[in-house]
């Protein structure tokens, strides 16, 4: 088999890309532009990857249209070059200024895996460019690409402000999806605006992908009909995310039938909608093993799920409900309750759970109580003040299965000093007595860290990366569960592994 190479790079890493206008390239299969913004993740901080041969430069300052234009002329005989390419990312901080010959030269390479960041010009304040962006949306070539593969999308452009642009905006997507229906396998859309909930009932209503594997929505809403029926209809669908507003406040009526999704291994949603597309999975055949965005709160507000400010997603013909912004804010017994945990109870073939958040320990009780199977845990944020650390650990101990514990951030064991060799003797106290609590667990995570536990003979700790290898994370772009959330086979979740490490499809 021989080798394919990645390229991860600045577009304003000018020399790189003027150094492969003139090389051979025919084993370059994935090509990724990353942003130049520094301090917003340490996850963007993402290092270079480049071919054997080609050396980094120094980094321009793009100001002017013409200077972006000028590196993008090599950046795009460079890819010319690339006759093996299959997957392109594009997130450097404004739209391509040469983006008709950018994304021709694509179409050209019949590229198949297309990741695009389209953002706005004003999102950076303090930008003292004086480019225009361009975004997709006012590309006419960028929407005859054809036998794609994987389209994901996050974007500015439509943020659910004004219906009938959104629509104009939206049509162009949906016409794109059904030239490409025979061949898409990944669609995940993401509206970035912080304020956006874009109805995507017009996607869900008119386009079948009979190839679709996996589809993610963020920040979006739909009725709870056309996700019903969409669902239905996709039985392919092997990881699904979706919004808190995917069917909105009218959860209840999402509805799936007996059998739907039996392909289904990664679903990431909030309680609400486990509750439903759990629903009869112990008599279901679905190799369903991950389970992530979920809480076992009792108590909790509508506000904290729902979107106070914004309507659920209607039909045209369909009665408008007002939202009660005063009763959201109230506190009251979580009304999926009493479904969820039922399903939760009886899920026993999901080992892999991730939390959005949790109310101290006490909630670890809870899931324990419900999924002790549960092998791989990310406790997710903590809404309450930090109780002690016994109170963690006799709770942990409750899941006699557990391998890999990550806890984002809450800090009880680690504090957050990425790349650090040496733990202080008191976290590894916490960390020996942890193991001592959880005798199977083989590894801690806090952020960038993990420390390995190593029980054979005497018990020994060791600091590594909690990272995919460098040239398999996805652009070095993902949150604390997606390094299983993408996983395709169910053999990756072993037992004997500290979490899959998986690399994500057409982005290695």
């Amino acid at each position: 088999m021989s080798k394919t190479i990645t390229i991860r790079c600045e577009l304003t890493n000018h020399a790189v890309w003027k150094a492969l206008s003139s090389k051979p390239a025919s084993q370059t299969t994935s090509v990724v532009i990353l942003s130049t913004l520094r301090g917003l993740s340490e996850q963007l901080s993402v290092p270079e990857i480049l071919p054997p041969g080609v050396l980094s430069g120094p980094k321009l300052v793009l100001k002017t249209a013409d200077e972006q234009a000028l590196v993008e002329m090599d950046l795009i005989a460079a890819l010319r070059k690339m006759k093996g390419l299959k997957h392109f990312t594009w997130r450097h901080d404004l739209g391509p200024i040469l983006q008709e010959e950018l994304w021709s030269s694509l179409k050209d390479l019949e590229v198949s895996s297309l990741r695009i960041i389209d953002y706005k010009a004003c999102d950076f304040v303090g930008n003292s460019t004086s480019i225009n962006y361009r975004s997709i949306f006012e590309s006419s070539t960028f929407w005859t690409f054809t036998k794609l593969t994987s389209l994901e999308l996050e974007t500015r452009y439509i943020a659910g402000f004004d219906i009938e642009e959104d629509r104009e905006y939206l049509l162009s997507l949906i016409e794109l999806l059904k030239g490409n229906a025979d061949s898409l396998e990944a669609l995940n859309l993401t509206f970035l605006d912080p304020d956006a909930l874009v109805d995507v009932t017009p996607i869900l209503s008119q386009v079948t992908l009979p190839r679709l594997r996996e589809i993610t929505f963020r920040r979006a809403s739909c009725t709870p009909s056309a996700l019903s029926n969409f669902l239905s209809a996709h039985p392919s669908i092997v990881s699904l995310a979706l919004s808190p507003m995917m069917a909105g406040r009218r959860w209840e009526q999402l509805s799936l039938p007996t059998n739907s999704l039996p392909n289904l291994m990664h679903l990431n949603c909030s309680p609400f909608h486990a509750a439903k597309i759990l629903d009869g999975l112990e008599s279901s055949s679905r190799p369903l093993f991950s389970l992530t965005g979920i809480d076992v709160r009792q108590v909790i507000k509508l506000s904290d799920y729902f979107n106070i400010d914004k309507q659920d997603a209607y039909t045209e013909d369909e009665e408008v409900v007002e939202v009660n912004t005063e009763e959201a804010e109230q506190s009251i017994t979580a009304p999926w309750k009493d479904e969820l945990f039922s399903r939760l109870r009886s899920s026993k073939q999901i080992t892999h759970v991730a939390l959005n958040e949790n109310d101290g320990p006490m909630d670890l009780e809870v899931l324990a109580e419900l999924m002790p199977q549960i092998r791989w845990i990310d406790v997710g944020t903590r809404r309450k003040d930090a109780t002690s650390k016994g109170s963690w650990f006799a709770h942990l101990s409750k899941f006699s299965e557990l391998r890999t514990l990550h806890m984002r951030g809450i800090g009880v064991f680690l504090n957050y000093m990425p790349r650090k060799e040496m733990l202080s003797a008191q976290v590894e106290n916490d960390i020996r007595t942890l193991a001592e609590y959880c005798p199977k667990l083989v590894a801690y995570e806090d952020y960038d860290d993990s420390v390995i536990i190593n029980r054979e003979g005497k018990l020994s700790l060791k600091v590594e990366p909690r990272v995919l290898p460098k040239d398999q994370v996805k652009d070095g772009l993902w949150w604390p569960s997606e390094s299983f959330v993408r996983a395709t086979t169910r053999k990756n979740a072993g037992p004997n592994q500290p979490g899959p490490a998986v690399a994500d499809v057409g982005y290695n």
